[in-house]
């Protein structure tokens, strides 16, 4: 909920952005399209793979849009954690394992906080913004622990998307302290 109260000031610039509720917050690893459910099973052995892998801190750290340029669809949180992309490396070799395909390549590490309901000119640092609130962010927000990969069914509505999940894998515990 610090998170939605540091938005407030984004949500205030940009009425016509449909904002992403703070239940609905993630970090997508790797998004794999429409999956039949027969093909779940190979989906979860691969998340298994995962369990290994250590927990690991996470901050979060600003603001953004997809696509860089142009009208603004995607508005952004980024997060900064060293071992998200090692853990996505490994995630698509458990899935080349179980025969699943890769998909797209490019990985930026981000919680999707709004999406625009029409194209329009403008970022975050549009006229209509009173303020950044990049410094509210940081410190509204601390450092959280990255401890769970979930598989997650998404269903589209006209009101947004609906979430299940699916299956979870926690992250080890084992290499606390280890240093």
């Amino acid at each position: 909920m610090r998170l939605w109260r540091a938005l407030a000031p984004l949500r205030d610039a940009a009425p016509d952005v449909r904002w992403v509720p703070p239940e609905r917050y993630h970090i997508t690893l790797r998004f794999l399209g429409d999956v039949a459910p027969p093909e779940v099973p190979r989906l979860t052995e691969a998340a298994e793979a995962l369990a290994r892998e250590p927990i690991f801190p996470a901050r979060l750290t600003g603001t953004g849009t997809f696509p860089r340029r142009g009208a603004p669809r995607v508005y952004w949180v980024g997060v900064r954690a060293g071992p998200l992309r090692p853990l996505r490396r490994r995630l698509d070799e458990a899935l080349a394992s179980k025969g699943v395909r890769g998909g797209d390549d490019r990985f930026s590490p981000h919680l999707t906080i709004g999406r625009s309901r029409r194209r329009r000119r403008g970022s975050f640092r549009s006229g209509r913004e009173r303020r950044d609130p990049g410094s509210e962010l940081r410190e509204a927000c601390s450092d959280f622990v990255v401890d769970a990969v979930h598989l997650v069914r998404s269903d589209l509505f006209p009101t947004g998307p609906r979430y299940a999940n699916i299956h979870s894998v926690e992250l080890s515990t084992s290499q606390l302290g280890a240093d």
